[in-house]
C-alpha cells in the first residue's frame, strides 16, 4: 500500500531517535514525537493517500482476472480496445476502493471481488463517478444466508441501505457471471438497486406487473425461477429489467425499444451496439 511505504521513513527516524534516547541521551526523546505524529497522520489519511496514488497509477488486473473478464463477460468483449482498458482500470480501482468482507469463509477470493466489481462497473461505465460510494461494504457468503432483514429466508443476495452494505452468496453470484445466459446474474440485480438509490435525481421508468411477460421472453428466465434463485419475494421488476438490459441488450432493444432508449439515456451507454456503448465522452484522464 502506498501509505505504508510513505510511513517507512518516519518509522525509521522514530526508531533511530529511540535508539539515541536509550543509548546516548534521554534528551533525544523530544525528536521522536514529530515522527510519531507523522505516522499517525499517514495512518488516518491512508485511504485518501492510497486512492490519490491509485488514481494516478491504477494497479493492473492480474492475468487470471483479466482472462476471467475476457472469456465470460460479453459486455466487455464488445468494447473497443481503448474502452476495454478503461473498463479494466475501473474494475481494479473499484476493488481497491471498497471493503470486501467474508462471512463463513476465511478470506474473499480475488475472483469473487473481481466479479462483483465488474458487475458494478458495467452499470456505472457511462458515469464519471463510478464507485457508488453509498455502498462501500460488500459481504460474501459461500452459500445462501439468512440476515437480520430476512431471518427466515436463506437467500442469495440483498442490500441493506442503512449501512451501505451489499450481500452476496458466492454459490449464486459466480454462475450468473460465468454463464449469464443460463443463470440469472444477482450481481447486476443488486447493483441495479444500488444505482437507483445512488442517483435519486434520475427519472427511472415506472414498471408494472405487465412488464414481466416481455422480460421473460427477453431472457428465457421465468419470474418464478428468478424468485427461487434469489429466494426472496416478491421480486421487484425494476432491477430485473436493468439486469436484462445489460445481459440481453439486442433482445431487450427489439422487445422493449422505448424502455431500452430510456435506460440508454440514464446509464449513458448502449450495450446493444457492436462497439463501445458509451454515448457521451468523458474528460481526458477521467477514470
Amino acid at each position: 500500500m502506498p501509505a505504508r511505504i510513505l510511513s517507512i521513513p518516519f518509522a525509521v527516524l522514530a526508531l533511530f531517535f529511540l535508539y539515541l534516547t536509550w543509548e546516548v541521551d534521554t534528551g533525544y526523546s523530544i525528536y521522536i514525537v514529530p515522527f510519531v505524529i507523522a505516522m499517525a497522520l499517514v495512518y488516518v489519511l491512508s485511504p485518501q493517500i492510497n486512492w490519490w496514488w491509485y488514481q494516478r497509477r491504477p494497479p493492473e488486473l492480474k492475468p487470471k482476472i483479466r482472462m476471467l473478464i475476457t472469456r465470460h463477460l460479453p459486455y466487455y468483449q464488445k468494447l473497443v480496445e481503448s474502452e476495454q482498458e478503461r473498463f479494466r482500470k475501473r474494475v481494479a480501482l473499484y476493488m481497491e476502493a471498497n471493503n470486501f468482507m467474508p462471512q463463513g469463509m476465511e478470506t474473499v477470493p480475488e475472483d469473487l471481488r473481481a466479479v462483483a466489481a465488474a458487475c458494478a462497473v458495467q452499470l456505472t461505465f457511462g458515469q464519471k463517478d463510478f464507485l457508488l460510494p453509498k455502498f462501500e461494504n460488500i459481504i460474501f457468503y459461500p452459500h445462501p444466508f439468512p440476515s437480520p432483514q430476512y431471518p427466515k429466508n436463506f437467500h442469495a443476495s440483498e442490500i441493506y441501505e442503512e449501512d451501505g452494505v451489499i450481500l452476496f452468496s458466492a454459490e449464486q453470484l459466480l454462475p450468473g457471471f460465468l454463464q449469464p445466459f443460463q443463470y440469472y446474474n444477482i450481481g447486476l440485480h443488486e447493483y441495479a438497486k444500488v444505482f437507483v438509490r445512488s442517483y435519486p435525481e434520475e427519472s427511472f421508468p415506472k414498471l408494472g406487473e405487465d412488464a414481466w411477460p416481455a422480460l421473460e421472453r427477453i431472457s428465457g428466465f421465468p419470474r418464478a425461477a428468478i424468485q427461487k434463485w434469489i429466494n426472496l419475494g416478491p421480486i421487484p421488476v425494476q432491477p430485473v429489467s436493468i439486469a436484462h438490459f445489460f445481459t440481453f441488450p439486442q433482445r431487450f432493444q427489439a422487445e422493449l425499444p422505448e424502455l431500452y432508449e430510456q435506460y440508454a439515456r440514464i446509464f449513458n451507454q448502449s450495450p446493444a451496439r457492436e462497439a463501445t456503448p458509451v454515448l457521451e465522452d468523458f474528460r481526458e484522464g477521467q477514470a
